[in-house]
């Protein structure tokens, strides 16, 4: 016999819809669409080209990476290792004769 136990996600859908209920009977006094952009992502630092991006950086006047070249330098190879270890080496297999 199958019972219903609300859900973690259940609750959540009846939170979202009673809050709308809510919203609604007071947005005639408080409205809130002056407050709302009309594209959030207009302005979000995330969703700029990439010429944009580097324009405001440097609006400052100020680069915000440095000028002067970085030198790298390889890391040395580590030496191979010795085949002749235990690991290295194959072993007979020892029957017990």
């Amino acid at each position: 016999m199958p019972v219903e136990t609300p859900s973690l996600f259940a609750n959540v859908i009846q939170d979202h819809l009673e809050l709308k209920r809510k919203n609604t009977e007071i947005e005639t006094d408080l409205p809130i669409d002056r407050y709302k952009s009309e594209d959030p992502f207009d302005n979000h630092p995330l969703f700029k080209s990439e010429e944009q991006a580097r324009i405001e950086e440097t609006m400052d006047g100020e680069e915000s990476v440095p000028s002067e070249r970085v030198s790298l330098v390889a890391a040395e190879p580590e030496p191979p290792a010795e085949e002749d270890t235990l690991w290295g080496r194959s072993r007979d297999f020892d029957w017990g004769d």
